[in-house]
Order: structure tokens, then sequence, then C-alpha cells
């Protein structure tokens, strides 16, 4: 790896799958590399990643946010002071597996938007990511981190889709977003739950001028895995989902794909 970490950002339409296939990604680079792989749980919607994963961190960055504005608040803090201590806090939030390690931004504790939260993520995702090789972000569905600059700096963008019409779209929609919004260097679709005969969606991303990466054939382990609320890291690496992620992951981290 070079001196800075490469970062990858998962991201889809609601319901694609791409937290799975976060997941999946994380076991396939953990079980073939060596590399120091810290993963961002950045949907603030729920912590799907973490009970993906089986690794749940007991302070979120939500959670962080509102004690630092308390702390201001009850004891009449200078905010810069209190500020320069944040890194340090968020250093202690990340939890850690034998694989990998794990940092979320949480959901918020009140009503309101994910603004707060998404302008704080930025900057944890440029302080601690210096000290990993690999930062695996497993994004908010659709757009909005996008447009918001929370991953304005990215090295490899992994747009997740079904094989349905509207999540084609979808992912062309993140693609141009992102073409505005971020400097990736790289991008590519998975298309996720393959089953049938999918010619005219293979044509539609051609004509889009999308590049596939890989399919992900539909595969029963994973739904018994959900039915079941099981962790989908503990899945067998036999499994069809997992083979085929595997060999999308060999593609992206081989040198030869960011420069070609």
């Amino acid at each position: 790896m070079e001196n800075r970490p490469l970062i990858i950002s998962v991201v889809g339409k609601g319901g694609s799958g791409k937290t799975v296939i976060t997941a999946l990604l994380a076991k396939a680079i953990s079980k073939k590399y060596q590399f120091k792989l810290l993963l961002i749980d950045a949907d603030p919607t729920y912590p799907h990643l973490s009970n993906q994963l089986n690794l749940v961190p007991e302070k979120s960055l939500e959670k962080l946010r509102t004690d630092v504005i308390d702390e201001i608040l009850t004891n009449a803090k200078d905010f810069e002071a209190v500020a320069e201590n944040i890194d340090f806090e968020v250093y202690k939030a990340i939890v850690e597996s034998k694989d990998f390690s794990l940092f979320s931004i949480g959901q918020p504790e009140g009503p309101g938007c994910f603004c707060p939260s998404n302008t704080l993520l930025r900057k944890v995702i440029g302080s601690i990511s210096k000290d990993f090789d690999i930062v695996l972000i497993d994004c908010e569905a659709g757009l909005e981190q996008i447009n918001r600059l929370v991953i304005e700096t990215v090295d490899i963008l992994l747009i997740v889709s079904d094989i349905s019409i509207r999540s084609i779209e979808t992912a062309d929609a993140i693609r141009k977003s992102a073409k505005k919004f971020t400097k990736y260097k790289k991008h590519g679709i998975i298309l996720n739950r393959v089953k049938g005969n999918i010619d005219f969606i293979r044509k539609k991303l051609k004509d889009l001028n999308l590049p596939v990466l890989g399919e992900i054939p539909e595969d029963n382990n994973i739904t018994k895995f959900e039915v079941k609320g099981k962790s989908i890291i503990d899945i067998s690496e036999n499994s069809k989902s997992y083979l085929a992620l595997n060999n999308i992951t060999e593609t992206i981290l081989n040198p030869k794909f960011l420069k070609s």
C-alpha cells in the first residue's frame, strides 16, 4: 500500500444489498491479505453493518458529537479545547476484532437531519484513516453522503445494484453525482442477487457506460442467514456469493486496477 490508505466506498439504492456486500468484502480482504482494515458504518438509519459483522461499537460518532455538545454547554468549556480531544475519543470508539476494526456513525438521538454527523464524519475519515491500509465505507443509501462531500476523497467507488431497472438508474445517478462531488479514481457496478437471463440489464449498463466489476448470484445461504438473523461474516467460504466477492476483491486490490 502507499503511504495513504486505499479508501473504498460502497454505495447503492436502499435494499440493493450494499451492507451484505461490504461485509463479504471485509471477509474476503481479511482472509486473503494482511492489510490493516478499517470499516466505517456510515449509514445512520440503522447499524446493519455492525450486526452483519457481529461487532458492535460501544459508542458511535453521533453519541460522541452529542457528548461534546453536552460538555460544552454543561461545563462551559471552550469549543476549541473540546474539539482538540475529539480524535482521541474517536480512537476509543473504534472496536476491533482479530481481522479488522469498525467505527459507526450511529443514529441521531432526536429528530432532524444527519447533516452534523455527516460533517463530522468527513473530518473523522480524514483524521483516523491514515492509520490503516484500507478504509471500507458502507455509505448511506442513495446520494446524500456523496452530495454532501462526506466521501469527497475516495479511491474506488463500488456501486451495488440489484437486477431491476430502477436500481440501475439509481446507480447511474450515483455515478453522475460522484463525478461532480468526489475525486474517485475508479468506479464499477457490482450486480447483486443475479438470477435468470439478465442480458437486457447487461446491455443497459453497457449503454450507460457503467463498468461491471462482477456479478453476485442469488444465494440461498445468505437468505438463510438473513431469516435467522445470523451475521454474514460467518458465512461459509464455499458460499457462491462469497466466492464471487472474493474474485471482485482480487480485481480491485490489484495495483494495476487503479492505474488502468
